[in-house]
């Protein structure tokens, strides 16, 4: 990193070492290691910001979704006024190895409101699943596409088989 791309980030570090004096001596400690040229720690500015997902991961992220969505409306027209049994609720993504789609689920959920069927009740829903989830709902989704929308109790079965 340049030294104007230094000084820049350092007075935006000063500035913020003001506006949040709460904060500061987090802000003071890295405008510090920009000063003084430790370039060890440049890393540590962002280690708070995440590498993020492709358009095609959210996509993905967004179809397992609407398969939930597909299996929780069609459980619920075939068995009214059940609750709909644990095994067929979207359980989320592994926090520790699927993070950034556990965060993406969080985003898309609570943030911008969508899907909330999937949060089943829960005022905080908390998508981490404690294990890895893709691969299954790969398969999931393979088996998923060939039903419509709605399913059948069995299709329903297939695709939580999978």
């Amino acid at each position: 990193m340049d030294k104007l791309k230094r000084y820049e980030l350092i007075n935006q570090l000063l500035i913020l070492e003001k506006l949040y004096p709460e904060e500061a001596d987090y802000y003071a400690r890295n405008r510090k290691a920009l000063e003084n040229g430790y370039e060890l720690h440049y890393s540590w500015l962002t280690e708070n910001i995440s590498d993020g997902l492709s358009e095609e991961e959210c996509k993905e992220v967004l179809d397992i979704l609407d398969m939930y969505r597909s299996i929780t409306f069609s459980w619920q027209r075939l068995n009214e006024d059940e609750e709909l049994p644990e095994k067929l609720k979207f359980r989320g993504f592994d926090g520790n190895n699927e993070t950034a789609l556990m965060g993406y689920v969080q985003y898309f959920v609570i943030d911008l409101e969508r899907f909330e069927e999937l949060t089943y009740g829960k005022e905080h829903p908390y998508f981490n699943s404690h294990c890895p989830m893709l691969d299954k709902y790969r398969r999931m989704l393979s088996v998923w596409r060939q039903y419509d929308f709605d399913l059948t109790e069995d299709q329903i079965a297939s695709v939580m088989e999978a």
